[in-house]
Order: C-alpha cells, then structure tokens, then sequence
C-alpha cells in the first residue's frame, strides 16, 4: 500500500495528556521532546524496540485505547519476532518471515470478512461508491507462493486497487479530524510496515469511539500475522496469496 506521510498537528495543539505521550516516546528513545515535534521524527520508532516490544510499557497511557494499543503492539511484536534477515542485516520493517500455518479455507473466511468489514466501514462512513464497488467483488481466489506485483502506472491499475490500497486507508483518519493524537502517530504506525490497513488495525482502539463498527481491520491482521499477501488485477476479484510451505 502506498501512502504520503500523514500532516502532523502542531506540538502546541495538542493537550497536555497527549504531549506527554509524545514526551514519554521521545524519552523511550534518547530524544528530547523537541526532536519529536516533527511530521518524521518518530518514523522508525517502533523498530528500536525489537525483537520484544520491551520499552514500550506504560508509553500509551493516558489515551483512552491506549492500553488496547499496546496489546496489539505487542502481538504484532510476538507475530514479526526476530528483525535479523537469514542471509545477514537487519529488517527496516516489520516482517513476518515464519509464518504460523494456516488452512486456505481460514485465509477465505479472512479475505471475505476483510472485505464485508471494508463495506460496513464505508457504509457507516458515508461511501456509497465504494460500498457499491465492494459489494461488486464476485471472487476472493486462495493462491499459493510469490504474488506479482501490482502495477505502477496509474492508468493500469483497477478501480478497486485503488479504493483498497490508497482510498480506504484515508477513511479512518478524516472521520476523527479533531483527534489531534491520533494524527500525530499515523506515520509511526504507518511506517511499521508501510500498510496502512495494517496501521489502522493497530490504531484502532484510538477511534473506536468515533465509528460504529467493530474492529473492521481485525481480519485484515488475521491474513497479515499468516503471511498472506493480496493482488488486484481485476475489478471484481481478489487473490489472496499464502506462502509456499
């Protein structure tokens, strides 16, 4: 999923309950409060906890969600495990390199329930197009091993490629727009993996207040923890990919 860095509120906008989770990240790391004000200067933060999440207690408290925030962080830690590459160096991003198995008719139930997620989440959100784009999709295919890649040129790419990777990984953030804290961890977050749904599902607990449906990025999580990657080269179908054993 490609997306530009999310705008960052003002250090000075924020409440002082959310200033002070910004100081407590800085402080994590060996930074003053003035050298996490910018809209980068907390990319890559979560990287300097690995392997174990260790570090990260207590960083998020006094958010309301805040304590849900650190239990995801901390599966997502559990699932990614180890950041060394086998042939030498070190991840940039969170990785799943040993999967947990995981039967195809699992990864179906996951895809299809990711998208029905994705319509209730536009539905209450007030997309109609795009409620009417998913509710279009006629086939979610199981596939084994590498996935090619999506397109790079705009013009090649569907319809539906575009509402999945760039359109509804804005919908979260604009429908909390005074959720100044929010706002200034979505590039942390977002850079875990450079996957925005992945992010919201991280997130989540942050907005749930503010949305109606339940956790709809939690069968996202469930095909990302198993390995599994999607491709859209067609308007109606997705193909959900699962690693070669």
């Amino acid at each position: 999923m490609t997306e530009l860095p999310h705008e960052k509120p003002a250090f000075d906008e924020l409440s002082d309950d959310h200033q002070e989770v910004l100081r407590r990240m800085g402080e994590s790391v060996g930074k003053s409060v003035d050298e996490v004000k910018g809209t980068d200067d907390l990319i890559g933060y979560f990287q300097s906890f690995r392997p174990d999440g260790r570090g990260l207690a207590g960083v998020f408290s006094g958010l309301v969600g805040g304590d849900d925030v650190h239990e995801r962080l901390e599966c997502l830690f559990e699932v990614a495990g180890d950041d060394r590459r086998p042939t030498g160096g070190r991840d940039a991003f969170f990785v799943v390199r040993k999967p947990a198995e995981v039967a195809p008719e699992e990864v179906q139930t996951a895809g299809e329930e990711w998208i029905d997620q994705m319509r209730r989440l536009g539905d209450s959100l007030g997309h109609p197009e795009a409620t009417e784009k998913l509710s279009a999709i006629e086939r979610i295919r199981v596939l084994e091993g590498i996935p090619p890649k999506h397109p790079k040129l705009a013009e090649e790419k569907t319809e539906l490629l575009v509402l999945l990777a760039d359109t509804i990984p804005s919908w979260v953030g604009t429908a909390a727009p005074d959720h100044a804290i929010a706002a200034a961890l979505r590039n942390p977050f977002y850079f875990v993996n450079c996957d925005a749904m992945l992010r919201d599902y991280l997130m989540w607990p942050l907005y749930r207040k503010h949305i109606t449906v339940e956790d709809p990025f939690e069968p996202y999580f469930r095909l990302w923890r198993h390995g599994v990657k999607w491709r859209v080269f067609q308007e109606t179908q997705i193909d959900l990919y699962m690693p070669r054993r």
